[in-house]
């Protein structure tokens, strides 16, 4: 498809995107290195509420990045009102310009809890308006928890894509927080891709440090290849 007079400007907001997913990458990366360290107190970090607290951090800066790329590339400039990261508004926004977003194509892939031996991550895939739907409507309810200060294990869970507690609700685990930055690249991506771009136009996104569970290949997306 031809490239879109906005294709410039999606670019570089995917570029700040990228540079918006570092911070959240390192932490991850950091979540990993201090697993045998001790803190000030003698105790040990990893497996702490220390440690645990990172994946919120995580979580919640990768959110924040994501919803602004989106704001970058559709909000109406004479408009107070933030788009929200929902599927819907975000699909109509982008008719506005006359560029189909979130359609049947489009999905992410995350890490979710395995349902093998030990409970395991694995990669999955969230594809078509109503599993990617229901993924995004978990996450923004996991976010506004957050923002508010109430538990996060009151989230929903619909998508299937949150932990299972055995104490009743929900969590994310680090996997989950890792998980939502690759989504929020994939989002990103098929958005370049809307507007008439290609997968040279995408930016280096930020990776954190991956070893075992972690290292697994990603699978491809309808639109996305694996390795993009």
């Amino acid at each position: 498809m031809p490239a879109h007079a906005r294709l410039s400007l999606v670019m570089e907001a995917a570029e700040s995107l990228a540079a918006g997913l570092t911070n959240p990458t390192l932490l991850v990366t950091l979540h990993r290195d201090i697993d045998e360290l001790s803190g000030l107190d003698g105790r040990r970090l990893g497996r702490s509420a220390k440690q645990y607290a990172l994946r919120w951090a995580i979580f919640t800066m990768s959110y924040a990045a994501v919803e602004a790329f989106f704001n970058d590339v559709l909000r109406d400039p004479t408009s107070p009102r933030a788009l929200p990261l929902n599927p819907d508004k975000l699909h109509q926004a982008g008719e506005l310009y006359g560029v189909k977003l979130f359609t049947n194509d489009w999905g992410v892939r995350t890490r979710v809890q395995g349902t093998g031996a030990g409970n395991r991550s694995r990669w999955a895939v969230f594809a078509g308006k109503q599993s990617l739907g229901a993924y995004l409507a978990d996450m923004k309810k996991l976010r506004d928890l957050l923002s508010h200060g109430q538990d996060p294990r009151a989230a929903s869970n619909a998508s299937g894509a949150l932990w299972t507690l055995a104490n009743g609700g929900h969590s994310m685990r680090l996997m989950g927080a890792e998980g939502f930055i690759q989504a929020a690249c994939d989002l990103s991506a098929q958005t370049v891709l809307a507007f008439g771009g290609d997968l040279n136009d995408l930016p280096e996104w930020p990776q954190p440090a991956r070893s075992g569970l972690s290292a697994e290949p990603r699978p491809a997306l309808k639109l996305l290849p694996a390795d993009a």
